[in-house]
């Protein structure tokens, strides 16, 4: 499998700083202080440099998303791989490369146009995390685990079927779960599919059939409690940050959660208790059911 996992997120911002507020106040993600010449902001939830590097720009949404490769090796295999499917790979610069803190990577777009920044070597921090709100850990992954990328996230991929095989053929990731989910009568039929990287978290990437503002239906952090998202629940509405999702628990990752939206539109779900999977083991499931309990959606307007 090419991909490890996914490593971090490249978000456009109109208003850093009310994402920076909301990513420390809300989220207790800490501000990694790190200088950036064109003026961008990083976010830190563990021992990487920066997971969310927020960017100053005139219109909001997800600019790329970094996956990881474990090597130069993989990495290697995998453009060689990209490239002879007649997909166009542009090198990252040295300096970027550095801004990145990873030691190459390419840029490539799937066949529906979301960005994605294939890579290898991050250079970890060592130095302590401090999370502003007292989250007291962030769930990234273990020396039992590996990385596990910072969560998760879903894209907009009209054309399901020309995604699905580039994820799944191209980029190597397996498939999880395919989910039909309920809906209200009229509704446009829908279909997500969940895809796993090469750790145990149960999905990494999904893939939802329509386009999407904003370029990314939503993105997840973990945490290692249910206290710790009942705290963030409890900050989010005190800030003023309007909840997508009432608390619930998803039937194909088991992840117990709610959603926020941040800043400029984006989702996040913010979650406990996910699904680990040992894939040697593991049959994918198809799911007509979004949750066990709960999760009460307020879709804005």
């Amino acid at each position: 499998m090419s991909i490890a996992a996914i490593g971090y997120l490249r978000i456009a911002a109109t208003d850093t700083d009310a994402w920076m507020a909301f990513g420390t106040g809300v989220l207790g993600l800490m501000d990694a202080a790190r200088k950036d010449a064109a003026g961008a902001r990083f976010l830190r939830m563990d021992n990487h440099p920066f997971r969310f590097m927020i960017e100053p720009a005139s219109k909001d949404g997800l600019i790329a998303a970094g996956l990881e490769c474990r090597g130069r090796g993989e990495w290697l295999a995998l453009c060689e791989r990209l490239g002879s499917a007649g997909h166009t790979l542009q090198a990252g610069p040295a300096d970027q490369a550095a801004r990145r803190c990873v030691t190459e990577y390419v840029t490539v777009e799937d066949p529906c146009g979301n960005t994605l920044e294939l890579y290898y070597g991050r250079r970890l921090d060592y130095a302590p995390l401090i999370s502003p709100t007292g989250v007291k850990q962030f769930i990234t992954g273990d020396e039992y685990t590996g990385d596990m990328g910072f969560g998760h996230a879903v894209l907009p991929t009209p054309d399901l079927e020309a995604a699905a095989h580039f994820y799944t053929e191209l980029l190597g990731l397996g498939v999880s779960d395919t989910l039909y989910p309920p809906l209200p009568e009229g509704a446009p039929e829908t279909t997500i599919l969940f895809l796993h990287a090469d750790n145990p978290r149960q999905h990494s990437l999904a893939l939802y059939n329509h386009p999407y503002t904003g370029g990314v239906v939503h993105i997840m952090v973990e945490v290692s409690s249910l206290d710790e998202v009942g705290r963030a629940m409890d900050r989010a509405k005190a800030g003023g940050h309007p909840i997508l999702a009432s608390l619930g628990r998803h039937v194909n990752d088991n992840m117990c959660s709610f959603y926020v939206v941040a800043p400029g539109g984006i989702a996040v779900e913010y979650g406990y208790d996910g699904l680990l999977v040992d894939w040697e083991t593991y049959t994918p499931t198809v799911s007509t059911e979004g949750d066990y309990w709960g999760h009460e959606y307020n879709f804005p307007g």
